[in-house]
């Protein structure tokens, strides 16, 4: 029986040769982008499956277009968040929600993380620009001088896969580690501590943010959060954009609290090019590459596809499933955020 799935991105060749060979119909937006929601719409009614990206609303306006007799039974998405479907609409509609595994991404963006660390701690991109431009006419003693990361406190928000080997990775450099987490961890390394998240924000010199974004992460660093890191800590961020409070950060780089950021995610994306954050000179902006190496994308789509296929097989879920209209829950601190 042929599956007709229906993604909003090309894919490369060999994915495409290979979904064929498993009977399944490959139909993709190549078009201008955002994708039109009447072509949402017409998926929803058409195909048996709808695989989207983080950049995809799927609200319950569009799931409602999908017929109740129609052969839509999933919406996946490339990614491991789900913050951009409603999950209550589909679960109402019967629609079971499939979502990457955070283990399949955990090791690029992990390694994306420790980069934004290094850059940001060193003034890398200061200094790239400084000897493209020709500011670099002799050697000088403080000239593009950083911070280093050895014997520093490293902040952990959230110890699932990624956060997890972040700490490792900040041990491995020499930093002291701990992190926040919903529930009590056991069995940890001696370089490893849990400590609630007032005290981790008020003991990190880096912040590095790894929860997903939720009703109750919404926000979750605000004003008040930010104020209790020390002067002169830094935050990364690799998660999800709204975690963060941007105005709140923005002020606290302003005034010379924080020493400098790195962000891969931003509130809205694609994030506007003038965005105060992107042209800040103490921050160092990415446009949502965590995942972005070669195997890791590979991977991603296969697992989307191998998830839907298992649904639409009638088989048992495996890993990416999503809890029927409600929230993942990511390992984080046991609070709302304060607005």
């Amino acid at each position: 029986m042929t599956r007709r799935f229906y993604f909003t991105r090309p894919l490369p060749e060999h994915i495409v040769e290979s979904l064929r060979e498993r009977g399944v119909a490959v139909e993709t937006h190549d078009g201008p982008l955002p994708v039109p929601r009447a072509d949402l719409v017409r998926a929803v009614r058409t195909c048996d499956a709808v695989i989207v990206t983080v950049s995809e609303r799927i609200d319950a306006e569009i799931i409602a277009a999908a017929p109740p007799d129609g052969p839509l039974r999933v919406v996946g998405t490339i990614s491991t968040g789900t913050d951009h479907i409603d999950l209550a609409a589909a679960a109402r509609h019967g629609l079971q929600v499939r979502r990457v595994p955070p283990t399949i991404t955990a090791s690029a963006t992990a390694e994306l993380t420790l980069g934004l660390m290094l850059m940001t701690a060193r003034r890398l991109v200061d200094a790239w620009h400084g000897l493209r431009d020709g500011s670099w006419t002799s050697w000088m003693p403080y000239q593009w001088t950083g911070h280093l990361l050895a014997g520093r406190s490293l902040g952990v928000l959230g110890l699932g896969a990624i956060g997890g080997l972040v700490a490792g990775y900040g041990n491995a450099l020499g930093m002291r580690v701990r992190f926040t987490a919903r529930a009590a961890r056991r069995d940890l390394p001696p370089w490893l501590e849990q400590v609630p998240l007032d005290e981790l924000l008020a003991t990190s010199d880096v912040l590095s943010v790894h929860v997903p974004l939720t009703d109750e992460t919404a926000g979750l660093l605000g004003a008040r959060e930010l104020a209790l890191l020390p002067p002169g800590a830094m935050l990364i961020n690799t998660s999800r954009g709204g975690v963060v409070d941007e105005d709140a950060l923005l002020a606290a780089l302003d005034d010379g609290r924080l020493a400098g950021a790195g962000l891969d995610v931003f509130e809205r994306e694609p994030v506007d090019p003038r965005h105060p954050l992107v042209r800040h000179p103490r921050v160092v902006a990415l446009p949502h590459i965590g995942s972005a190496t070669n195997a890791t994308r590979d991977e991603m789509v296969r697992s989307a596809v191998d998830s839907g296929l298992r649904v639409l097989d009638g088989l048992s879920p495996a890993d990416g499933t999503v809890p029927p209209g409600g929230a993942l829950l990511n390992e984080m601190a046991d609070r709302r955020p304060t607005r």
